[in-house]
């Protein structure tokens, strides 16, 4: 599923993408007044893949549930 960013950005906004997208920009706030540089990488990570709605352990589709078809 090869799509641009623009699309990638304005499309496919469930709840676990918006929550990934809150819980980064508390990690990177956090991380920032704690001076806690991994945590400020943690919420780096977490905002590419809530932004551009990746998922490392589902690169190439394979978390994916096939539907099943009547015959």
């Amino acid at each position: 599923m090869n799509l641009n960013i623009k699309q990638r950005l304005s499309t496919n906004w469930s709840l676990w993408r918006v929550i990934r997208l809150v819980l980064s920009v508390l990690f990177i706030v956090n991380g920032i007044i704690a001076i806690d540089y991994i945590l400020v990488l943690a919420g780096v990570f977490l905002l590419g893949q809530a932004v551009f709605n990746t998922c490392v352990t589902c690169v190439s589709g394979n978390c994916e549930i096939p539907q099943k078809t009547k015959s």
